[in-house]
């Protein structure tokens, strides 16, 4: 027999009631209590309030379900004294509409036994909003939301201007959180396989592919791509000479535009073609871009990584990305998909925070979008500063910890059922649990589960030395991920290779340091070993050559006035003088045995570097970048050289570190009846003693 928690008493409405405690009782507990007209009602505390005489519990009705499975509140108050019971899982489950299976977002809060399932649908054809302040949690809660969805099989394109989300390609191993993986009934997984990820930056973003936005073939898309704010009378040349184009060519390249240009008697064509070799400097655009199939395919995430790129660019790549999708899909071109737009203030800011290159398409897709099967999200930590005719279509909301009052007045205004109630609700979240509306029948406060994939948005160093261990990923046992050079040869081909029969081949992993620098607005890559002092370069084979140093035997004070001369077409002794701390006479000494050691060229009263004494690292490029694989059974070597030693080594030569990261490349140790040879994977040509 069920034991009662107590008797409704005091001022009872149709919406609220009170009841004094007799048994345990928690807020966000879901209650039952009989209604004389309607039958059996859900309920649930609100909150709880305790005096040294008695304790009463506010709660707020939810409702039933009708003969037609409407939610509904009864018309008539409860009457007093009516016992209140702690409900059962199928009263709470068909009253608020969870479903039974659907995208697992986490526990019903309160309910650790009641998985709050989602239907995929009503997140996707509703349009969703994602609002919580910074460190909340709100990238967690997609990175949840996202793998519930490639479950589904579902398209999904992600626009992450920081690079937080290509982590989900990774399993989770955060001690943290595989402590709660039981609890949660999930095991470590990562999503490598069903990942593309796109940049607009391949310098920075070294595993991502670089994405190509079509070249502007009208007036209104260039003057929305142009980096800079144009007046009335640039826009009008601009619309005169793209006519004039059209007339001769039915497509053209930003060349043929500037070539234009320079016929133009207008003073306002110098700024234009600045604007337009401005655009062609970036790399960006191209008469062949990334086709939108590529990009919108079932069972796959693409993620655009806008990591390392200007705020002008980012808005220019998204802006190009969702005008190209949302034409495609409004054609049948590629499959319905579902979009996600992280720091939508950004992207689609409300109309007194500025105007975006990317707002008007955000908006064309939040109010046309669902009819042509495009969902869209949007994730911010600012929701006052979000388009509100964009947050106004968003008919699901996930709500986590917000404070901000004008950022809550934003969620209210925009979203209805949202009261003054559920206001100080979100306002006091704690992390980790999130009010979700719109996308169940009545708003349900969710304990969100941990994740399966590795969170990119926990705050982190720039050392990739720890890869991360998969125990938990379902792998076979003594399988790694690690960053390494995708081997292009496999252990059946080294044993088809060899002339003599092959004993035993095993795997090495030799040790290397991944560094992207960058000089001279140029970038480029280096592969340095970690056990002996060589650099690695590859073509169609391996190759290894010896650390290049043209300052090794330099004292520190010669190899600083070196630096600075080399940062300069050419200076003086004067300037040397005035850029250090050293004596006139000092730098005078330094300087005269640069020269006589052929570091520097003397012109008069300047010095400039030697061109043969600079070491042009980009020489060096590996074209090749570390990836995040398998390894099966392979043994690490150890590193012998300090990481640290190679990044000063670097900024000694005046070129900036951009990026680091431990990564391997893979050899094969072959025994064969008659030797014991190491052979590289990458190619056939080179062999390590």
């Amino acid at each position: 027999m069920q034991i009662p928690l107590g008797q409704i008493f005091g001022k009872i409405t149709t919406t609220k009631f009170n009841f004094k405690v007799e048994s345990h009782t928690q807020k966000w507990d879901y209650v039952k209590i009989r209604h004389a007209d309607v039958g059996n009602i859900l309920a649930q505390v609100n909150e709880i309030i305790k005096t040294s005489k008695e304790e009463i519990a506010s709660c707020s009705i939810i409702g039933y379900r009708n003969e037609r499975g409407f939610l509904r509140k009864p018309r008539t108050p409860l009457t007093p004294n009516t016992e209140v019971f702690l409900a059962d899982q199928e009263l709470i489950k068909s009253t608020l509409g969870l479903q039974q299976k659907g995208l697992y977002l986490g526990y019903l809060e309160g309910q650790d036994n009641i998985k709050a399932f989602i239907d995929p649908k009503k997140i996707i054809t509703k349009h969703l909003a994602v609002l919580a302040k910074s460190g909340a949690g709100k990238s967690y809660a997609i990175g949840v939301l996202l793998e519930e969805l490639i479950n589904y099989g579902i398209p999904v394109v992600v626009i992450d201007p920081h690079g937080e989300y290509s982590s989900i390609k990774y399993p989770n191993t955060d001690s943290e959180d595989k402590k709660y993986f039981s609890q949660f009934d999930i095991k470590s997984k990562g999503f490598a396989e069903q990942v593309k990820e796109l940049t607009a930056n391949i310098q920075v973003n070294l595993d991502a592919e670089q994405i190509k936005i079509p070249v502007p073939q009208n007036a209104i898309s260039l003057i929305e791509n142009y980096p800079f704010k144009l007046t009335a009378a640039q826009k009008g040349l601009i619309y005169s000479i793209i006519s004039n184009i059209k007339e001769k060519k039915s497509h053209f390249n930003f060349d043929d535009i500037i070539a234009e240009l320079e016929f133009s008697d207008s003073n306002a064509k110098w700024k234009l073609i600045s604007g337009i070799e401005s655009l062609q400097k970036l790399g960006l655009f191209s008469h062949n871009p990334t086709p939108a199939s590529e990009m919108v395919k079932p069972n796959q995430i693409t993620i655009i990584n806008l990591k390392g790129s200007p705020k002008e660019i980012q808005e220019t790549v998204t802006n190009a990305i969702i005008s190209e999708l949302f034409e495609q899909r409004k054609v049948e071109e590629i499959p319905p998909f579902f979009l996600v737009v992280e720091e939508s203030h950004n992207f689609c800011p409300d109309r007194g925070f500025g105007e975006a290159k990317s707002s008007k398409i955000i908006r064309a897709v939040a109010s046309e979008g669902r009819k042509f099967g495009l969902g869209l999200a949007v994730i911010s930590q600012r929701p006052a500063r979000v388009d509100k005719s964009v947050l106004s279509q968003c008919t699901s909301q996930i709500a986590l910890q917000v404070t901000n009052p004008n950022d809550l007045k934003a969620i209210s205004t925009s979203f209805e059922g949202v009261t003054s109630e559920t206001e100080e609700e979100i306002k006091n979240l704690p992390i980790g649990k999130a009010l979700v509306i719109g996308a169940a029948d009545y708003p349900v406060f969710v304990d969100v589960r941990v994740r399966k994939s590795e969170h990119g948005g926990r705050s982190k160093t720039f050392d990739f030395g720890k890869s991360p261990s998969t125990e938990d990923s379902g792998s076979e046992k003594g399988k790694e991920l690690e960053y390494m050079f995708q081997p292009k040869i496999t252990l059946n081909d080294v044993r088809k290779i060899e002339e003599t029969e092959v004993k035993t081949v095993e795997t090495l992993l030799r040790p290397c340091l991944s560094v992207l620098v960058g000089k001279n607005d140029r970038s480029f890559h280096i592969v340095f070993d970690l056990i002996i002092p060589r650099i690695y370069k590859i073509t169609n084979k391996l190759q290894m050559f010896p650390v290049p140093s043209n300052t090794a035997k330099l004292s520190p004070k010669m190899r600083e006035i070196f630096s600075i001369i080399t940062k300069n077409k050419e200076v003086t002794a004067s300037e040397l003088f005035m850029k250090t701390k050293m004596s006139f006479s000092e730098v005078n000494k330094i300087v005269e045995f640069l020269w006589k050691n052929k570091f520097v060229i003397a012109n008069k009263n300047k010095v400039k570097a030697n061109p043969q004494a600079v070491i042009d690292f980009s020489n060096y490029n590996f074209t090749e970048r570390p990836k995040y694989i398998e390894s099966p059974s392979a043994k690490k070597l150890s590193p012998k050289i300090n990481q640290q030693d190679i990044i000063n080594f670097l900024e000694r030569q005046n070129l900036e570190v951009k990026q680091k990261k431990l990564t391997y490349i893979p050899f094969y140790k072959v025994k064969t009846k008659n030797s014991e040879k190491i052979i590289d994977a990458m190619s056939y040509a080179l062999q390590v003693k």
